[in-house]
């Protein structure tokens, strides 16, 4: 064991210094660089005593540190020697310990040479002999101690709780068994951390190889990792690995198992390199996963959908398969999904009754999906299959795909994500609206309820750098006339402060629908008009060019006296030109023509009619007929967040109100 050893003798007065001095050695998988052994010889029995060994290591991945073991007073009986006091100061780099313990050596038959450490304040007793090997027995040791350590190495910050235990290691290896209770830890980041551990863990190596063979088996307390969290668990979670140190930088771990019993059981291996920002992770190898979601979800997965802005989920279902991913590398995946639903309690999303199936490589990738139902926004789309396929170009849906949207259907007839090697990526899409009941979905939708139907055609949608372009325009036939929508680009859709362009026409709307839709009072004829140079930042419009107006060929043109009143009041301090007391004697009005115009910028909206008036301002509503009525604007800038709020609030009156009168005035 001892490569080299050298013998140093000296005198000095009554006392005299013994050394000791040897080579490289090794113990299993423990090894040093060289040891001293110091004993000084005084005129009594007791003299002093220090052991040291340098470059010594546990295992070879781990960085060597010297150890030292001195005793001041060591007093030497019949084939035994005692050290009533004495000092250990461990390697930095593993453990920065310093204490008083009472040190006991022998010499027997049996044993050979033997050296017996006890620390009662750790909690610690160290048997060591050359022919057996070192063993360390452990009470109840306070993790606190073991703080500046593991606070060093694993990045702690605060650490406690106990272990108890035995390590042993001898020229067949290095073998641990170890117990805490209610240990905890965390990080000065707070994004790991442990509080209440009972954890049942096993090391052992051989002397053979560095591998070493890891298991931890957890009884109680709860887990933060990162954005997971993990409650205490009803069952033993149990995790198994063998741990490949042999490459520094390096760590192979083969023979994983994870088993968190009724929601994950998962083998496998993976490979991780350190580096600046710690260990990455650089291949994941599954072998088998049987995942059920209606306990895994709540233990491994709710906490990263909070985190992405999906707190509340509910899951269940079944997800199984095998995975190879290399970072550098061809991926391959078969996994498959039974019966999997998500509920989301906001309506914004869920699935129902999904069965989907993921297999191929990166260069030929085949998804199968098929699904009872939908929810989208609180729409319930129903049944429906998809195919898709990934090469080297991107994600393609290789067959239409139509989903029941209440009496109508949303058609998906091309959808593509494109990767091109060293170019950005790009989605675009192919939809229609086949024609649907618009009142039912805007009730779905919680909008102002809107008659008649929804149709409309999605060609040439794009996503790039959160920029979504509907480079082919929309087609929206709705209140029984047509909504054309062109030059549509939603910027940082996802994001913060979202912009929003367009050209919007109209053509032909049904004015009894529209305004009945909105509680603005009835109003009846067809109104057509644009919307230019439509800008919206955070879904709020700071600026247009406006302009709807009635059709003089409409068979029917009437105006109700809500929506006279309502007129006059966003016309910027109009009024209605006949008597006040005439007016309140009828219910409706016929009129010729109507129209209002709004530029909108720096939140101010100049106002315009559809013709001068002689009194200076401008014509909204043109009336004919008997009684004839005509509703004047005078004041052409108006704050424009005042006239949203007087609309909202006249909508919002309107909806209140169970309905006005249905009677009318001679034309």
């Amino acid at each position: 064991m001892l490569a080299s050893l050298g013998f140093v003798a000296s005198c000095a007065g009554a006392a005299s210094l013994l050394e000791l001095e040897s080579g490289p050695g090794r113990l299993g998988p423990v090894s040093w660089d060289g040891a001293e052994l110091q004993r000084r010889l005084g005129q009594s029995e007791s003299s002093g005593l220090e052991i040291q060994l340098f470059g010594l290591r546990l295992l070879k991945s781990l960085p060597p540190g010297d150890l030292s073991l001195s005793c001041r007073h060591w007093v030497v009986a019949p084939e035994r020697g005692r050290c009533t006091g004495g000092r250990l100061i461990a390697p930095e780099d593993w453990l920065a310990l310093e204490g008083e313990m009472e040190l006991e050596g022998s010499a027997s038959d049996d044993t050979g040479h033997r050296l017996r450490l006890e620390h009662p304040q750790l909690a610690l007793t160290l048997d060591w002999s050359p022919e057996i090997g070192l063993d360390i027995k452990l009470d109840r040791l306070d993790l606190a101690v073991l703080g500046p350590v593991l606070e060093s190495r694993l990045a702690l910050g605060t650490v406690g709780g106990s272990v108890s235990g035995s390590v042993r290691a001898d020229r067949q290896g290095l073998r641990a068994e170890l117990v805490t209770e209610g240990a905890f830890f965390d990080t000065p980041d707070g994004r790991f951390a442990g509080d209440g551990l009972d954890l049942a863990l096993g090391l052992v190596t051989t002397a053979e190889s560095e591998d070493l063979n890891l298991s931890v088996r957890q009884t109680a307390g709860e887990l933060l990792l990162d954005t997971v969290y993990l409650p205490p668990p009803d069952q033993a979670i149990e995790l198994e690995a063998t741990l490949g140190l042999t490459v520094p930088g390096r760590m192979n771990i083969e023979g994983l198992r994870l088993e968190d019993p009724g929601s994950l059981s998962l083998r496998g291996s993976a490979e991780l390199a350190a580096g600046e920002s710690g260990w990455a992770l650089q291949r994941l190898v599954i072998e088998a996963l049987d995942a059920r979601l209606s306990e895994l979800w709540p233990r491994w997965l709710e906490g990263p959908a909070a985190a992405a802005g999906f707190p509340d989920f509910s899951a269940r279902g079944q997800i199984s398969g095998t995975l190879d991913w290399r970072v550098d590398g061809e991926a391959r995946v078969d996994l498959q999904a039974e019966g999997l639903s998500l509920e989301d309690p906001r309506e914004r999303a869920g699935v129902r009754g999904l069965n989907a199936e993921l297999s191929g490589t990166d260069e030929a990738l085949r998804v199968g999906l098929a699904w009872e139902a939908l929810n989208l926004l609180g729409l319930p789309l129903g049944a429906g299959r998809a195919r898709l396929h990934r090469d080297e170009v991107g994600l393609r849906l290789l067959d239409p795909v139509r989903v029941a949207l209440f009496d109508g259907a949303l058609v998906i007839d091309g959808l593509a994500l494109l990767e091109p090697p060293a170019l950005e990526s790009k989605l675009v899409l192919d939809a229609r609206i086949e024609p649907l009941d618009l009142a039912r979905l805007t009730r779905a939708l919680g909008l102002p309820e809107l008659g008649g139907q929804l149709a409309g055609s999605f060609p040439g949608v794009t996503y790039r750098d959160q920029r979504l372009a509907f480079t082919g325009g929309i087609q929206i036939d709705a209140f029984s006339g047509r909504i054309d929508v062109q030059d549509l680009v939603i910027e940082r859709v996802f994001g913060s402060a979202p912009a929003l362009t367009a050209q919007i026409e109209l053509e032909r709307l049904d004015l009894l629908e529209l305004t009945g839709a909105f509680g603005f009072g009835r109003m009846e004829g067809q109104a057509s008009g644009w919307i230019r140079d439509l800008r919206l930042l955070s879904w709020r419009p700071v600026a247009m060019d406006a302009r709807f107006f009635t059709h003089e060929d409409a068979p029917r043109r009437r105006i109700s006296q809500r929506a006279v009143d309502n007129l006059s009041s966003l016309g910027g301090g109009g009024s209605a030109v006949i008597s006040g007391t005439i007016l309140r004697l009828f219910e409706d009005f016929p009129y010729q023509r109507a129209g209002l115009a709004c530029r909108l910028a720096n939140n101010i909206c100049q106002l315009d009619g559809v013709a001068r008036h002689e009194s200076g301002g401008f014509l909204i509503v043109e009336g004919r007929g008997l009684p004839r009525l005509d509703i004047v604007g005078h004041r052409r800038l108006v704050d424009w967040p005042q006239l949203i709020n007087q609309l909202a609030g006249m909508i919002e009156r309107g909806s209140a109100q169970s309905g006005e009168g249905q009677g009318s005035a001679a034309p």
